[in-house]
């Protein structure tokens, strides 16, 4: 069994077990920081973030966006482009 399948049936016990991650980690002489990283890598392979397409069926000639970062910076494009639009909101 590899490293990543061991740590990752570790995550499915705790989650099972009832106990806080860091007893869990103790219990089985692992160092709480190391676990819940592998916590974490589990998560975010069980649940991958991304855009899901969302039809509203409203229809629109206008297809101007605009994006305001929080640090004031403001985008304007005239037509939208998902692929953008997903590099554009990783860059924050």
């Amino acid at each position: 069994m590899s490293k990543h399948e061991e740590m990752y049936k570790l995550v499915t016990e705790y989650q099972s077990s009832g106990l806080s991650s860091k007893a869990f980690s103790k219990e089985r002489g692992i160092s709480p920081s190391t676990f819940s990283y592998w916590i974490r890598k589990k998560k975010e392979e069980d649940h991958p973030g991304g855009f899901v397409e969302v039809d509203t069926g409203l229809k629109s000639s206008a297809s101007a966006m605009e994006f305001i970062y929080p640090n004031g910076v403001k985008l304007q494009m005239s037509s939208p482009d998902l692929a953008l639009i997903a590099r554009l909101v990783k860059l924050y």
